[in-house]
């Protein structure tokens, strides 16, 4: 009798887990088509209740899953696109799970037209927000990518500004996003106040730099030379703001 019983609640629960997990299956999103042959993309919401509370585990076999389909593609010459679903799926059900991250953004152009890893990339930089080298690669995602979106690349590495733990290369990376973010004549015009401030003189190069990735221009040397006329107030700053602006000549593009 206790056997019976026993056998009972078990199925019961057997009963619970399927309805919970059919309910969360309906209640999910649709995934978009799928055109790989034999390709799974679970349903983030349906593999929460799947899971059963043992997201980290799920979300590692979904990864895992993804990563072999990943894999077996790049040998026989197809493609496998939905890996970023993948990883947005392994990372709905444990966010700390780092490596879908790291992963899909080295693999991801920066120009690709497919966005469908963005919502996995701001989830994480929320997640390891002092983690600068996930930062950079995402915050030239956004920059590179449709819509190109030089203010929230900016603010991803704004907090990056001040870390010592960081090149001081990546330090700098976030007030190019911002001036990229601004109309032309404001960008350009924050970049001679700060060739005329004596504080940033051992940084006229970086500014020349900055002047022309806002200017599209390869100009760099003429740039400087006009920026250090300017410091050097053998020129103007009207007049140097007028002579950069001109060489501006295509529209703004990293």
């Amino acid at each position: 009798m206790l056997d019976l019983k026993k056998y009972a609640m078990l199925f019961l629960a057997a009963v619970v887990a399927s309805s919970l997990a059919l309910f969360g299956f309906i209640k999910s999103p649709d995934l978009p088509e799928i055109k790989e042959a034999g390709a799974f993309v679970p349903r983030a919401e349906a593999a929460k209740w799947m899971s059963l509370g043992h997201n980290s585990t799920a979300a590692s076999l979904f990864w895992i899953g993804g990563i072999i389909a990943y894999s077996e593609t790049m040998f026989d010459g197809k493609s496998f696109k939905w890996l970023s679903h993948l990883a947005d799926a392994s990372t709905r059900l444990d966010s700390l799970f780092k490596t879908p991250y790291t992963f899909v953004v080295a693999i991801t152009a920066s120009s690709e037209q497919d966005t469908t890893d963005y919502a996995l990339l701001r989830r994480g930089v929320k997640t390891f927000p002092n983690d600068w080298r996930l930062a950079v690669s995402a915050a030239f995602r956004f920059a590179n990518g449709p819509g190109k979106d030089f203010a929230y690349a900016a603010k991803i590495m704004k907090p990056f500004e001040s870390d010592t733990t960081a090149p001081p290369h990546i330090r700098g990376t976030g007030r190019t996003f911002e001036l990229r973010s601004m109309p032309l004549d404001v960008a350009i015009a924050q970049i001679l106040d700060d060739s005329l401030n004596p504080d940033y003189k051992a940084f006229q190069r970086g500014l020349a730099i900055k002047a022309a990735r806002v200017l599209n221009s390869t100009e760099i040397d003429k740039i400087e030379s006009i920026l250090n006329d300017a410091a050097k107030q053998k020129i103007e700053p009207h007049v140097a703001f007028i002579e950069l602006m001109q060489m501006n000549v295509t529209p703004n593009t990293l």
